[in-house]
């Protein structure tokens, strides 16, 4: 067993849905931590949460009651200016990506945004971390909004969904991400009775919730299931990385490429730069080399030489012992945001 393997790997919903899926992708994104090119709906995404969270704040309660009284943003100038600049800073400042988000936002405030009477919301954003040794398995995430509701024992998890179709069928019956959540919440929140999860799809304001509850033996159960994916992740090699192709197991449209022109970013080759730490392990990579060392770092350029599956005679190993697994996090970093006090 290579030493990548045998480093601990905290499962989440997406890490689990990507190697479901396809075993490359997987490889390419948590091992190898190739860089990726963020669409502009992911970028839409993480602004909505963010200034979703932000507005939570009790001294920014003035910017929800005129968002509300508008139903534009536009009238709040420190709420519109945040959104902007983070657009502009992806290089995704679009009207029409504007106006998505804004509408987008205004769903999110205008569905019981403070849970209601007799509601709590002490960490928006809570981090979650849990270790398990039988079964065994690791999961680490990020819940949007906990609402506690201390006299009937209940804990609403509210996850926001930016995506353009709902859940449905076993999708939504059997969501992992929604058992994951509700797993966390019985450890984190052991003094509520119930936990409910609440998907709010940002972009269907006529009825934009879909709520899952989980019986305790189903969670149980779904512990098992993560023992046998954190069994499988833990010893995942490039082998396994050619195990199950999209392209050959029902998920083709992952591959592309789409009448959109979408082309998945693991498909064709490309030369990229890597930090790593003073042991040659893979810390980040990115398209430009932008990266500032750190004593013991260093910078190499590498070359990805496309999907083995996709890429007729293409070398398939590209010189990338890509070490450890990844933090399953490619949420929006906010810490640009600290000079941003509404």
């Amino acid at each position: 067993m290579s030493e990548q393997s045998e480093k601990k790997v905290y499962l989440s919903a997406s890490r689990m849905g990507t190697y479901d899926k396809c075993s490359w992708q997987y490889w390419c994104k948590y091992v190898l931590k190739l860089p990726d090119t963020t669409n502009d709906g992911a970028i839409r995404g993480s602004i909505c949460h963010l200034i979703l969270e932000l507005l939570l704040k009790p001294r920014h309660k003035k910017y929800y009651d005129k968002i509300i009284e508008t139903q534009d943003i536009a009238f709040t100038p420190a709420v519109d200016k945040v959104v902007i600049k983070h657009l502009k800073q992806q290089n995704a400042f679009t009207e029409e990506n504007y106006d998505l988000c804004n509408k987008m936002i205004y769903v999110g405030l205008d569905n019981d945004f403070f849970g209601g009477e007799g509601a709590r919301i002490d960490t928006p954003e809570k981090e979650f971390t849990i270790e398990s040794k039988k079964p065994k398995y690791n999961i680490r995430g990020y819940i949007d909004k906990p609402i506690e509701y201390d006299e009937e024992k209940i804990l609403k998890i509210v996850d926001y969904k930016t995506s353009k179709a709902k859940f449905k069928g076993e999708e939504l019956e059997s969501n992992i991400q929604a058992m994951m959540y509700s797993l966390a919440a019985k450890k984190e929140f052991p003094k509520m009775k119930r936990r409910i999860v609440q998907f709010l799809f940002l972009k269907f304001p006529r009825a934009p919730k879909q709520e899952l509850e989980f019986t305790d033996e189903q969670l149980k159960g779904f512990e098992y299931h993560l023992e046998n994916i954190n069994n499988a992740l833990s010893n995942f090699d490039e082998d396994s990385a050619k195990s199950n192709y999209a392209a050959d197991n029902g998920n083709q449209w992952l591959c592309g490429p789409a009448k959109s022109g979408w082309i998945c970013p693991f498909h064709k080759p490309f030369n990229y730069y890597v930090l790593l730490d003073e042991d040659g392990n893979r810390i980040k990579s990115s398209f430009e080399n932008d990266f500032k060392p750190s004593e013991g770092q260093s910078v190499e350029q590498m070359r990805y030489a496309g999907c083995p599956r996709k890429m007729s005679g293409a070398q398939e190993c590209f010189g990338c012992e890509g070490e450890g697994s990844s933090d399953d996090f490619d949420d929006f970093d906010d810490s640009s945001l600290d000079d941003f006090d509404f």
